[in-house]
This record gives C-alpha cells, structure tokens and sequence, in this order.
C-alpha cells in the first residue's frame, strides 16, 4: 500500500523539520511549504491526502487558501493556531476545516488527528463508490451490479447505459445524451433497447418500473434514494 500524502504549511522552520521527521517515521510521506505562495504552487501539480495549515503567515492567510481548497476539493485540511484564537477557529470551521489544534501540541496528539481524519475520510470515499437503488448495490470502482449481495450479468453495452444514469442520477437523461455514437435513428432505437433489457434484468415488474423511470418527451431517469 503506498504511503499517504500530507502537505505541511507554515512560516516556522524549526516546527516544519520537526513534524516532517516525525511524520516520515510514522510512515508518511510529507511535503513541506514555508508560506502561502508557495503552497499554491505545489498544489497545482500535486494532490495529497492530507493538509496540514498554519492559521497566519507572512505572506497570507491561511483561511483563503482554504476557502480556495475546498471550492475544488475534499482533502481533509487541519488548520493549526496560536493559543486562543477561538474566532479564527470558528471561521475555520464554517468555511470546511476539518479539525484544527492550537499551538503548542504535542507531535503525537497531530499523529491521533491525523489517523482519526484519514480514516474518516476513507469510509466517505468508500461510500461514494457505492450508489445504492431499492436492492441494488452499484460499485463505480468495479462497474458491477449486485442485488442483495449475489451479481447481477451486464453486458459491456448494458453497464455502460446504467453507468450514463448512475452518473446523473434523479436527474432526466434523454435518449440523445444516452446514446453510445454520434446518434441517429437506430442509435436512439438502441437506447431503448438498452432500457428495455435493463428493465428486465432489474425490475421486478419490467412494464411497471420503479428504478429506471420514463420522463414522457424527455428521456430516462434512474431514481435513487440515497441514504
């Protein structure tokens, strides 16, 4: 398994060696960044499983690159700052930190944060892989369909159809859009055919179907109640 990422930001030398080493030991692989700017640079080529941030640094705020982090992204951010910024904290929190700790901690109360966020965020991951219909369970990582736990067959053809309406999910497709090739005709005849089979592979009462619904002049729609 390959280590996971972090990107450690701040302006103190002494605290980015010392977590770095620290780190690395526990079987991290750490990037470092001494300010802002800088950490922008690398994260425009780089993507990690973890950000570590100082809250305040001379050459810009901590909150904005996290604001802009989380308008494109889902890494989990740990925002560090100086004893007693409780507001600072709070506004950290409203715009997506995820957990923040206040200067000065001990190397291994980050280590518990760490582990603690990263598995969180494994068991997210994990659940988006997985799109739930009635008792159905579609893996987008395998692209295979279960119900109730034994495998359903698709054909190439077929799981390429379900996957269109899983990616877009209660929201209308039209034939147009669902269709493999630049469509005419018999390309959108090939749809319905496609739904068609589907519908027998995955309804219980094919002419009556609860999951992949039609939106009469519009398309096909896969209704999908998330939990």
């Amino acid at each position: 398994m390959s280590k996971k990422t972090i990107l450690l930001v701040d302006d103190d030398e002494r605290l980015r060696d010392l977590l770095k080493d620290y780190l690395s030991k526990k079987d991290f692989k750490v990037y470092t960044s001494q300010d802002v700017i800088e950490a922008k640079e690398i994260l425009n080529f780089f993507i990690f499983d973890l950000i570590i941030l100082d809250r305040m640094m001379p050459s810009g705020d901590g909150i904005d690159l996290i604001e802009d982090i989380k308008k494109i992204s889902k890494t989990p951010i740990i925002m560090l700052t100086a004893m007693g910024e409780n507001n600072e904290k709070i506004k950290g929190l409203k715009i997506g930190t995820d957990d923040y700790l206040s200067k000065p901690f001990e190397p291994e109360e980050l280590y518990l944060r760490i582990k603690n966020l990263l598995k969180l965020y494994e068991n997210i991951n994990q659940a988006e892989l997985l799109i739930n219909f009635g008792n159905f369970i579609y893996d987008t990582k395998a692209n295979s369909l279960k119900f109730n736990n034994e495998d359903v067959y698709l054909t190439e053809g077929e799981n390429s159809l379900l996957l269109k309406l899983i990616n877009n999910r209660n929201d209308t497709l039209s034939r147009e859009e669902l269709a493999e090739k630049e469509f005419d005709e018999s390309e959108l005849r090939k749809v319905d055919v496609g739904i068609t089979r589907l519908r027998q592979k995955i309804e219980k009462v094919p002419k009556q179907p609860q999951h992949i619904k039609t939106i009469r002049g519009k398309g096909y729609m896969l209704i999908c109640k998330e939990i």
